[in-house]
């Protein structure tokens, strides 16, 4: 801090404004470095960027992918197989979910591609 010396009551006003602006701005820079570290360290925060750098990754985006036709596949047979009918619904259901899901795994990019070209083809 520096020692300004002042001779007169108009440099001591001035001087006193002067060190009452660069409190206020001291004190918004504070506030504004607070609320910074406070978002970083929020939990929600490093669950959301966290999850924002894993939707960025192919790989991740394939294996959802998977993962949600795998579920797709398995809400259709219960609703047409009728997985809570019946024993031998449950059996057939579980069948052809282990069927599926192996098809799924195995040709899962050219599912994706299928999809794709029909989606393309309706835009059209």
């Amino acid at each position: 801090m520096k020692n300004i010396h002042i001779t007169n009551h108009a440099e001591l006003m001035l001087r006193i404004m002067q060190l009452k602006s660069e409190k206020l701005s001291q004190e918004t820079e504070l506030k504004h470095s607070a609320k910074e570290f406070i978002y970083s360290i929020s939990p929600v925060s490093i669950v959301k960027d966290s999850l924002h750098e894993l939707a960025q990754d192919e790989d991740v985006k394939f294996d959802m992918t998977k993962v949600g036709l795998n579920i797709g596949a398995n809400f259709l047979i219960d609703k047409i197989v009728g997985r809570n009918r019946s024993i031998k619904g449950f059996l057939g259901a579980m069948l052809i979910e282990k069927l599926s899901s192996k098809f799924i795994n195995n040709n899962t990019s050219s599912i994706i591609s299928g999809i794709g070209r029909l989606i393309s083809a309706k835009k059209k």
